[in-house]
């Protein structure tokens, strides 16, 4: 059974990340990319929430017996297979674990122009996750 508690104070993480990234939006283009400092900053808090949702969902997986364990992808894709996560969601999270590794692990250069976008995109699927799983744990 998965631990609410645990699941929770992963919630308020992703929440807390979500929030750092929307404060760190006030910054124009040419701005952002001569601030190595703020780059950083931005991907880190990107790392962290999307870190937070996979921990979720290994912590889903493993509790509820959903899927054997194993990669971050196939985790967010027992909860959508279990109806936890919609199917929207569950492919945005999927993208969102390749763009982790990327940072976590600098595969290659980091286009900083790209996650200056990424960082002005609706980070609303973020907000959904966290809505959908948090369903899921009410029921």
């Amino acid at each position: 059974m998965t631990d609410r508690t645990v699941a929770a104070e992963k919630l308020r993480l992703v929440d807390q990340y979500t929030d750092e990234l929307r404060e760190m939006r006030d910054v124009p283009r040419d701005e952002y990319l001569a601030d190595v400092m703020r780059q950083r900053a931005v991907e880190r808090s990107f790392m962290n929430a999307i870190q937070a949702c996979i921990d979720i969902a290994e912590h889903v997986r493993a509790t509820e017996g959903l899927a054997p364990d194993g990669t971050s992808k196939e985790a967010v894709e027992a909860l959508g297979d279990a109806g936890i996560v919609s199917a929207e969601t569950e492919s945005r999270l999927i993208e969102a674990v390749g763009f982790r590794n990327v940072l976590a692990h600098r595969y290659g250069s980091i286009d900083h122009d790209v996650v200056y976008d990424l960082l002005h995109e609706d980070v609303a699927w973020l907000e959904r996750f966290k809505r959908e799983v948090a369903r899921w744990l009410a029921e």
